[in-house]
């Protein structure tokens, strides 16, 4: 019987593969009106939940962008950098806060003052003071203290409230993001938080966001309502997008899932390049002791086949990279094609004296499982035993993550794997920052000469010879000491409701204010079913990085 059916799922998925068996994706000639009133989206982020949803629910100034500089305007109009130092920024006329309420220069100046008391803590700004200056009603100009070359990057996440929520719940910069408090009318973003909060080591398992009917750029948001889950388990969340219509419109899949979505009747498949990373970290804390031993960290790393983790376990859904940082970022690519990074070379006979008898405890997030039981495959080879503790929720990550480095942690772990969606935005700093001798995010030893070059990466242009080298430094000197186990670059491969158009960005953001729908989405159509011509598979969309 078994048999018969591993024959029957085999045929089906031949007969799938058959490129006569799937349509185009005809979507974009039948969008709907923008923001019908019950228009309504579902959507899963099993990864920082908590950025994801304050970029569509704050702005500020600048916000992150698919393009070379890795940002856009927002509430800002223009700007101008008159030295190292000095930036003048000219703000739009007429903004409106959520609630209705005018947003003047005034305003904007006491969120940005505001943010010079209580930074942000996972990049340096918190050690750079400036002073800001009002020139007229619609610009002022702001003269950092010391050299800081990411200050346009950490001005994407300065986000302005009213008065009340300044006075009231008193945001203040932290490990994490902490724009989403409490649900309200506070923000100016494309998106209005209903219900729920997502503050990185806390959140609820639901969010519901609203469209901001004052925002800026009346383009946008496209749809009226949009629900957001946290903390479904992968499995139930998978099965809610492919089998039943009107529970899930969007969410990230293992990549052993993409025939799942592709024979379903509600869901199409879209994979992206991508800057994400997953990161594997090496408890060197209060783990197991033999991780202290950095011959043991380079075995681990030399005795995973990363070609055979990517055609097998990855489904090809990314590359390889020599460092932990993704390959596509434009710099990493850089560095990596001069191939000067240090290669040791194990003998078979070496590592399985290192490794051998080694047991280690992982503690993972259920969407990772994929992959590290592709990891114990090749590991065990070599006598290493893993031993699994498995959550379906990111905050219990965050939760023994943050407190390892002050050795607080209450759950024992010696590798412990995060969904590093590239939340800082197309910068490898989304990977650097763990390497900091006092962030609370380090679980290595502490690293004089590493930490020395991250001073060194705060004060370089970026864009510029000097910018590579010192990204160079940076990388070889981590995969040197392997202070972290190297997997692929992974690749964006997100199940999607057929009828959302929808075009995902390179880095850690979605734009939940651009997506349309078609005139045949369950929450607007006048129909009860979903017509069965529309069930046929839609062929799969790759798309390729724009710069």
């Amino acid at each position: 019987m078994f048999r018969r059916i591993l024959f029957f799922n085999f045929f089906l998925v031949l007969t799938l593969l058959n490129a006569n068996s799937f349509r185009e994706d005809d979507s974009q000639t039948r969008i709907a009106k923008p923001l019908h009133p019950k228009s309504h989206i579902k959507i899963f982020l099993p990864s920082i939940p908590y950025s994801y949803i304050s970029k569509n629910t704050n702005s500020g100034l600048l916000r992150s962008a698919d393009n070379k500089q890795g940002w856009e305007y927002d509430l800002a109009e223009e700007h101008k950098r008159i030295d190292d130092y000095t930036y003048i920024f000219k703000i739009r006329k007429n903004l409106k806060f959520q609630d209705g309420s005018s947003c003047s220069i005034d305003n904007v100046i006491k969120n940005l003052e505001y943010f010079r008391k209580y930074p942000l803590l996972y990049t340096n700004i918190d050690k750079v003071n400036f002073s800001i200056k009002k020139i007229d009603k619609h610009s002022f100009q702001i003269k950092l203290e010391k050299k800081y070359e990411m200050f346009l990057h950490d001005l994407a996440r300065v986000y302005f409230y009213t008065d009340e929520y300044l006075k009231k719940y008193k945001p203040k910069g932290g490990e994490t993001g902490s724009a989403n408090k409490i649900a309200g009318a506070f923000g100016m973003g494309p998106y209005i938080l209903k219900e729920g909060f997502a503050i990185g080591k806390k959140q609820t398992s639901k969010l519901e966001l609203e469209a901001n009917p004052y925002y800026w750029n009346k383009k946008f948001p496209k749809i009226k309502k949009v629900s957001v889950y946290t903390q479904l388990k992968v499995s139930d969340a998978l099965d809610l997008i492919t089998k039943d219509e009107g529970q899930l419109d969007l969410m990230p899949i293992p990549f052993n899932k993409k025939i799942n979505v592709l024979m379903s009747k509600y869901s199409k498949l879209i994979i992206k390049e991508s800057t994400n990373n997953f990161l594997i970290f090496f408890n060197q804390i209060n783990g197991n002791k033999s991780l202290e031993n950095q011959d043991i960290r380079i075995a681990l790393n030399e005795a995973i086949n990363q070609e055979d983790l990517l055609n097998f376990v990855y489904k090809k859904e990314g590359k390889v990279s020599p460092f932990s940082a993704s390959i596509n970022y434009k710099v990493v690519k850089e560095v990596a094609k001069k191939e000067k990074y240090k290669k040791y070379r194990f003998s078979l006979e070496k590592k399985k004296e290192l490794l051998d008898g080694l047991e280690l405890n992982v503690f993972i997030q259920d969407r990772f499982i994929f992959l590290f039981k592709g990891i114990e495959f090749q590991l065990k080879k070599y006598g290493v035993k893993l031993n699994y503790t498995i959550t379906s929720s990111e905050k219990d990550i965050y939760e023994q993550l943050l407190a390892t480095k002050a050795n607080k942690n209450t759950k024992k772990w010696d590798l412990l794997i995060w969904g590093d969606d590239d939340w800082y935005y197309l910068n490898p700093w989304t990977v650097f920052f763990i390497y900091e001798n006092d962030s609370p995010w380090s679980t290595s030893k502490n690293d004089e000469i590493l930490n020395g070059y991250i001073q060194e990466y705060f004060e370089t242009k970026i864009a510029t010879k000097e910018y590579e080298n010192i990204v160079e430094k940076i990388l070889c000197r981590a995969r040197e000491k392997a202070y972290t186990l190297r997997v692929p670059s992974p690749n964006k491969v997100i199940a999607v409701n057929k009828e959302l158009i929808y075009k995902p960005l390179t880095g850690g953001m979605i734009p939940l204010w651009a997506i349309e729908l078609t005139k045949d989405h369950w929450s607007i159509r006048e129909e009860k079913e979903y017509p069965k011509k529309l069930h046929i598979p839609i062929k799969t969309k790759r798309i390729k990085n724009e710069f």
